[in-house]
């Protein structure tokens, strides 16, 4: 071989990595989110993974606790820097915010080449653009007022399914009986307030509701039904172990999990966690909805915007987002991991199980009840300004000796001060 014909292989094989290198070179995409639990992390790889076979990179920023407190104001301190990430998760009011602010990247050309409206149920469609203007895409949705139960503890103890309120309350006496406490839980206010949210919906029924969460009817606010829901959260404060301080969700799904505990009032969230550890609903935990006359649906689910970036780059990444998310496959094996259900309504349920498909049968049942509402608790029902006096009143009232009577109060006072 001449020097000549060496030089020409050396420069074919210098060019040929230089060309796959370029070929394999992958845009960063930064997701600012909130998942940061076993479940939650398996479940995003599968987007990642998706995006990654699109060309683009998912550079991560999670941001855990306070129920998505800490990273919205992580965000808020990136974006007043002037450095906002590529996409942020969002519940509820919070993309609607950055929205009306003009920070946000409209998706409407995907919505409309794909047809994506009309594959997700209307009362989705609220949170997810103003004015006529798609600004994000939801990945799935939560139930969020489930009982969780350890299967074993109930047969143990004798308990059976409750079909009330008082009911399950009462079944705690069983659970104290063999050394078991009745229902995990935390004093973290948010944690709280989902279980409060649970009983003010089925105790009094979804219209009743409507009027005081979401309406903030001041009569409603005020009336003996509420006095009633804050007596009925009293109850169960006696149904919690000593050690609940600053516990953790997932810490408290784990004392179900591993028996310490027989129950956690908790979105289907929860459910990931029991998967994650191989256990098997039906024969290891029991799911079930928390229990009412007047059947309802609470929702939350998990939404990804784009931020307005002067990059080409960073814009098609975004899209490719968007797209992955709305991919049916995606939704499919995210939300299997998750515990949620596809916010597709198109996607097949066959490969999922029986407490994700009562989730879904249950969620098409509400629609056409209209007995599905957003959660007070995780920003679906109002805006942060009033679910804020909620959860400050819900979470000071079940730490102290308040009275019902003046939690009442000090809610309605608090709602007014905010309007």
């Amino acid at each position: 071989m001449t020097m000549t014909e060496l030089k020409k292989i050396l420069l074919a094989t210098t060019l040929g990595l230089s060309i796959a290198g370029q070929a394999t070179a992958q845009t960063k995409i930064e997701g600012l989110h909130v998942w940061t639990s076993a479940s939650e992390v398996g479940a995003l790889k599968v987007l990642t993974d998706k995006l990654k076979t699109m060309g683009f990179e998912w550079q991560d920023s999670a941001v855990g606790g306070a129920n998505g407190a800490n990273a919205q104001q992580a965000l808020r301190t990136r974006v007043a820097a002037g450095n906002p990430p590529a996409v942020m998760q969002f519940l509820g009011f919070e993309g609607l915010g950055w929205a009306k602010e003009g920070a946000l990247r409209s998706l409407n050309d995907l919505y409309a080449k794909n047809g994506w409206k009309a594959d997700l149920p209307p009362v989705m469609l609220q949170f997810l653009g103003q004015d006529d203007s798609f600004f994000s895409t939801p990945i799935n949705m939560h139930r969020q007022n489930w009982v969780w139960a350890n299967k074993a503890v109930f047969d143990k103890a004798g308990v059976v399914v409750p079909t009330s309120w008082d009911e399950l309350i009462a079944s705690g006496e069983k659970l104290k009986a063999i050394g078991v406490t009745p229902i995990a839980m935390s004093d973290e206010s948010w944690q709280i307030e989902e279980l409060f949210e649970s009983i003010l919906i089925d105790v009094n029924g979804p219209d009743f509701y409507k009027k005081a969460a979401i309406d903030l009817d001041e009569s409603a606010l005020s009336s003996p039904e509420m006095i009633k829901t804050f007596e009925l959260l009293g109850k169960v404060r006696g149904l919690h172990d000593a050690g609940f301080t600053g516990r953790d969700w997932a810490a408290a799904t784990n004392l179900v999990a591993n028996g310490q505990a027989g129950m956690q009032i908790m979105g289907d969230w929860a459910k990931g966690e029991f998967l994650a550890k191989g256990m098997k609903p039906g024969v290891d935990f029991l799911c079930f909805p928390t229990p009412t006359a007047t059947p309802n649906y609470k929702f939350v689910f998990d939404t990804f915007g784009g931020f307005k970036i002067d990059n080409a780059d960073i814009a098609k990444g975004q899209d490719a987002v968007a797209e992955a998310i709305m991919d049916p496959e995606v939704q499919k094996k995210f939300n299997l991991i998750k515990g949620s259900i596809p916010a597709r309504l198109d996607v097949a349920m066959d490969d999922f199980d029986d407490c994700a498909k009562r989730s879904f049968s249950d969620r098409v049942e509400a629609i056409k009840n209209n007995a599905i509402y957003g959660s007070l608790t995780d920003g679906f029902a109002v805006e942060p300004r009033f679910s804020g006096v909620f959860q400050d009143v819900v979470g000071k009232f079940f730490v102290t000796d308040m009275s019902a009577e003046d939690a009442v109060k000090f809610l309605v006072d608090g709602i007014n001060n905010a309007r």
